[in-house]
């Protein structure tokens, strides 16, 4: 009877550890930074802007889908007019490691556009290929603990 009951606990507790689901770090993320490029040339990135600001929600929507609402505050110069944006989008996540995968989004103004992401230690890596003008848009954030 104890080894049943030792062999129940054991395989829960491998079910457990084995099967548990991957997913994107959920909540809010503060941006670290961006970057666009083309043909291998950098565009732009926060560097060139005096303020930046950035945020990323995440929401699980299903056990593949997710809402991503990304918020962006700029400022080119000190006395510049500040620009801010939200954007809100519904992905297909398919993992292809633990640690990276595509991001497939459900929009289909947008079902062209190949997007990937890479979680790194305590950092959200996003890459867009932006489909009508070839640009690569990247953008980091921190996976707060």
């Amino acid at each position: 009877m104890k080894i049943r009951i030792l062999c129940f606990i054991s395989i829960v507790f491998c079910t457990k550890i084995f099967a548990s689901e991957r997913e994107l770090p959920i909540g809010r993320l503060h941006g670290i930074g961006f970057s666009l490029e083309k043909n291998g040339v950098s565009i732009l990135s926060h560097k060139n802007f005096y303020y930046h600001d950035s945020n990323l929600k995440i929401e699980k929507i299903s056990s593949d889908i997710y809402e991503l609402t990304v918020s962006v505050y700029l400022q080119k110069t000190q006395g510049s007019k500040a620009l801010s944006d939200n954007r809100v989008d519904r992905y297909k996540v398919i993992w292809n490691t633990d640690f990276m995968g595509a991001l497939i989004n459900e929009k289909n103004e947008y079902k062209r556009d190949q997007s990937e992401f890479l979680l790194s230690n305590d950092t959200l890596i996003i890459k867009s290929q932006i489909a009508d003008s070839g640009v690569i848009e990247t953008q980091s954030y921190t996976i707060a603990k």
